[in-house]
This record gives C-alpha cells, structure tokens and sequence, in this order.
C-alpha cells in the first residue's frame, strides 16, 4: 500500500489535480443546490434591498451595512446581472467555496512544509495530508447553511479573505517579502468590512508566529514585535467603522456587531457552552442538521440549567488537552485553538439574536481538519510504536475517505432539502416543533405555493393551520397576524382579514397589514375605509410600491387625478419590476385628460 500512496503523493505535485479534484468534488456534491430558492435574510438583504440595485453606489451600500459593505457589494454585482434569479448568487456561492477549500489545501499544505515537520511523516506526506483534509473542509455536510443559503456568502466570504490572509502571513514569514505582508494587511481589512467576526484575525496570526516561528532561529524579538504591533493596529477597524465613521446597520438598526441586547451576556454564555458541544458533535456525527432553531433552542439562564456546567466542562478539559500538548503535538492543539478562535466572537459573551447557526462553523471547521491530521500523526507510543495507530498514513487515508464519501452524499441529502422551500421549513418545524418562526415561514410559503396555483386549496388549508401554530407559540408574532390576514383575505372571510390586521398593527405597525386592511375594506365596498388604510401604510413606509399603486388606484376610483398622478409617480420612482408598463399607461392617460 505504501507505493500507491508514494504515487499518489508525486501526482499530487501537480496543483492542477489537486485544484481539480477540490473543484470537481465539490461541483458534483453542490449540483443539486443551484435551484434553491431565497428564504429567511435573503429577502430583507438581497430581494427587497433598494441599496444593491446600483453595484456603484457605495453610499447606499454603506449606509445600509457599513461593517458589511464588501458582501453587499457582491450583492449588488450579482443582482446588476441576475435580478432575483438565485441561480446567479448559487453559482458565486459555490465557486467561492471552491476557492476556500482550493486555499485550505495551501494552509495546510504550507504548514506540514515547515522546518518543524521536517523527517516526519506529515511532511513527506505533505499533498495527499492537505488534499484529504481540503476535502473534508469542502464536502462536510453543515457548510450547507454557508453555500446554499445565500445570504450567508457573508460567512464563505469572510473566511475566503481570513484563509488568504493567514496563507500570505505564512508565506511572509517563509520568505520576508514586503508583498506577503501587504497582501496580509489588505486581506484583513477586507474581511474585516466582509463580516465583524474576522476581528479575531490578528489573534490567529500571531498564534501562527508562536507556535510555528518562535525558533525559526533568523527572526529577531526586534522584528517580531513590529510585525505584530502592525496586526494589531488593524483591531480597531470594526469598532472605529461605528464610533468614528458612524457606521450604521440598516439591516438591523440600533444594535453593534449584530447583537441583540435582549438576551443578557451571562445567558448567553451559558447557553454557548451547550452549541459550541453540539457544534463538536456536528463535526463528528452530521446527523439531524437544522437550518433555524430560532426561540426553540434551550436558553440556560445560569450555568445549572440544561446541563450547561457539563458542557463547560468538557470545553475546559478540551482546552485543556490542547495546552498541555502545545509541545509535543502542534497540530492538535493548533487544529483546537482555531476551532475555538474561530467561535470566539460569536460563540461567547456577545449576545447574538440566534443562539446557534450551523453557518458559524464555515471557518472553524478547518481546525477540526488540522486536529485530526494531528491525532491520527500523533507521536504517542503505544506498545513501542511511534505512533498512535501502526500504520498512520493508511488509517488518515482510509479513515478520512469514509468521512469524505460520508459527508458528499449527506450534502447531497441535505441540498435536496434546500432546493424547496416548503421542504426545508418542514424540516425545520419537525426538529424545532417551538420554533414560532419555523411554523411562521412554513405557512408563508405555503401561502406562496397558493397564489402560485390558485386551484390546489390543501395549500391556503395548510398555510393557515401553521400561522396559527406560530401565533400559538408566540401571540407577539406580528408576521405570523399580518399573514393570517391574508389567508383570511384570499378565502374571503373579509372582517377576519380586518381584525387580524389590526392585531398586527397592535404589535407593530406595519405597511403590508394596512395594505391588507385596505383590500378587505375595497371587497366590503367601503373605499374611504380602504384609502385611509392604505395611507396609514403609505406613512409607515413612503416607498413601499404596492402601497403606491394602490392609492394611485384609489384616487384614480374617486376622479382625484392630482393625487392618483402623484402616487402613480411614486410608483414608478421606486419600482423595478415588469407592471411599470401599466402605472405608465394610466398616467399617459391622466395627463391627456388634465
């Protein structure tokens, strides 16, 4: 077995079979992905998001997002070319996870080549190591949520730029070209307005400095610490972006870093200590996978409550483990300080609205990668062996490709469930029944699949029998009212429509509630209710096109064609979409009869 593997390790000097075995594999095992629809974030950030439809208006980008603008930069490319056709955004999700796992393979691949390895099996290795565990990062069936999902190239992206940032910092430190270091630098400022996390990226490099350089025995403490100052003085960017630049997140207004103050830290925190053991088991055993748990994960209010000091427990002899092996197993316990680096920001004291998302784990997972290169080429000795197993290359070999084989059909598996709507919601209410938003979402769509195909009733039926589960779990749910008002609507029950929508705009007051108020008050025959309703929409939000049709459409009734005209040039001031023709027509028409 050894030849074949010596074999395998000379054809693997060819990048290009690396690259294109890394691109391959992961092309055939996100096939079946590019016809996933939009959900959850996507419609706030992408569908519905005035501030991409111009790629070069930057003001717009940045004060929708500051911290942000970059990934809403490529946003606004997309949308310039594909609208809202997701196939467009699936295809720049997809080859930047190619990329990621293509950079992946030369971090590790750059490691196993340092003087450290050198004589051991690791290095002499060095390709088949790296592409096997590339591999493992690109097919793991839980970095669907950062693929498919597409809101979430937030998550690939930002890695994209960490991972480019620690291979050049790598580089530098191999060669001491000023290049490397620049090319450092630029990567971290990118990631750093890609997505807040990547605030942890000096940390990990100086890690790297540490544990791989300390004794490279040409660097002086001189140097040293100049190259460090220099990583650290990037820290301030996303701080400086909201208290100097005024930054601003229109995407969720009055919070910083994307946390929400509702949750108190400490509760946080305890409850981090049960997702982050959840997350390891992830890695391990990808079974029953969750896009959203939204309010049905269990929150631990003190460290007693659900088992959380357990959990802290294994955490702690996990850290542990990882320092009392910083000697004489680096891989291991680096494969450990990066999994945990990596969840430092949003796995810890900062309360974030969602307590858990499997997207989190895009760019940690690389270090559960390293850590079982680090085990599997552990130098224990067992019974005078020098190695923890006696072969250790055919068991990395043999075991990893199982995992491999593993996880490409669970991520096919899991894709199949993005690729509907209604089938990825289900999913979601079948393993978090608490989730008010799951059964909220899931009616929406039900309530889309309707209007889609009027004729199939099941579907009006069944999106109805879910908002009210949702209002059942959480009476506060304002979208879950707002949407039963429709259902009402659609089906004809116009006074329900009315008081519905009026307990939506108890909780919050919303356009799309008067809106509805406004149809069911025009099918009651009563327009001047109608009107007033849709002008409470209209104050609510002044851009908001259906609004604008519609008292366009009301006035345009009553013969007010001085007010029809202004709304109908609203309209058409803030719409993009195909019934401009007929808002163009009527003002034609307006204008003659003036």
């Amino acid at each position: 077995m050894r030849p074949m593997l010596k074999k395998l390790e000379n054809k693997l000097n060819k990048k290009l079979i690396v690259f294109g075995t890394l691109t391959i594999i992961t092309l055939i095992i996100y096939s079946n992905s590019f016809m996933a629809q939009f959900t959850l974030d996507d419609f706030g950030n992408i569908v519905n998001n005035s501030s991409i439809r111009f790629p070069w208006d930057f003001p717009s980008l940045w004060k929708f997002y500051s911290n942000r603008v970059i990934i809403y930069f490529t946003f606004s490319i997309n949308y310039f070319f594909h609208q809202t056709e997701e196939i467009g955004y699936h295809i720049v999700n997809v080859l930047i996870h190619i990329l990621n796992s293509i950079i992946v393979y030369l971090i590790i691949n750059n490691i196993l080549s340092l003087k450290h390895f050198f004589g051991k099996l690791v290095y002499k290795y060095r390709n088949t190591i790296s592409l096997f565990s590339a591999l493992v990062f690109a097919t793991h069936p839980v970095q669907v949520n950062a693929v498919t999902y597409i809101v979430q190239r937030t998550a690939s992206l930002a890695a994209m730029f960490y991972f480019l940032a620690i291979l050049f910092f790598i580089k530098y430190r191999l060669t001491d070209k000023v290049r490397n270091i620049l090319l450092t630098l630029l990567f971290i400022v990118l990631a750093m307005f890609t997505k807040e996390n990547t605030i942890t990226i000096p940390f990990m490099l100086i890690l790297i400095e540490f544990l791989f350089f300390l004794k490279d025995g040409r660097t002086t403490w001189k140097k040293r610490i100049v190259v460090i100052l220099i990583l650290l003085i990037t820290l301030p960017i996303i701080p400086a972006t909201n208290v100097v630049f005024h930054g601003y997140s229109q995407s969720d207004p009055g919070v910083s870093f994307k946390a929400s103050t509702s949750m108190p830290r400490d509760w946080y925190f305890y409850t981090q200590m049960n997702v982050i053991v959840h997350y390891i088991r992830l890695l391990f055993i990808p079974d029953r996978l969750n896009f959203d748990y939204s309010n049905d994960y269990p929150i631990s209010h003190n460290i007693w409550e659900n088992g959380s000091y357990i959990s802290f427990g294994i955490l702690l002899l996990i850290g542990l483990f990882s320092l009392l092996n910083l000697k004489k197993n680096k891989l291991t316990s680096f494969g450990i300080m990066w999994f945990f680096i990596g969840l430092a920001v949003e796995s810890s004291f900062i309360s974030i609205k969602d307590v858990y998302f499997e997207h989190r784990l895009y760019f940690p997972i690389v270090g559960f990668a390293i850590f079982l290169i680090g085990m599997i080429f552990s130098g224990y000795r067992i019974v005078g062996r020098p190695y923890l197993f006696r072969k250790p290359l055919l068991f990395f070999v043999t075991f990893i490709s199982i995992i491999i084989v593993m996880n490409s059909v669970l991520t096919l598996k899991r894709n199949y469930v993005f690729s509907d709507n209604i089938r990825l919601w289900s999913d979601v209410v079948e393993k978090a029944p608490l989730s008010d938003r799951g059964h909220c979402i899931l009616a929406t769509n039900y309530l889309n699949a309707y209007e889609d195909n009027k004729n199939n009733k099941d579907y009006l039926l069944r999106a109805e029998e879910e908002f009210k589960k949702a209002i059942e779990l959480n009476s506060r749910n304002d979208t879950a009212h707002c949407n039963l008002a429709k259902v009402y609507y659609l089906k004809g029950d116009y006074q329900k429509c009315i008081d519905e929508g009026n307990e939506t705009n108890k909780i919050s007051r919303s356009e799309y509630a008067f809106f509805n108020i406004g149809l069911a008050y025009d099918k009651l025959n009563q327009p001047d209710k109608a009107l007033s309703s849709y002008l409470s929409g209209y104050w609510v939000n002044g851009k908001c096109t259906f609004i604008l049709k519609a008292l366009g459409n009301a006035y345009e009734v009553k013969k007010d064609f001085v007010h029809a005209e202004f709304y109908y040039e609203k309209f058409l001031e803030y719409n993009d979409y195909s019934d401009s023709k007929e808002i163009k027509k009527k003002l034609e028409e307006i204008r003659k009869n003036k």
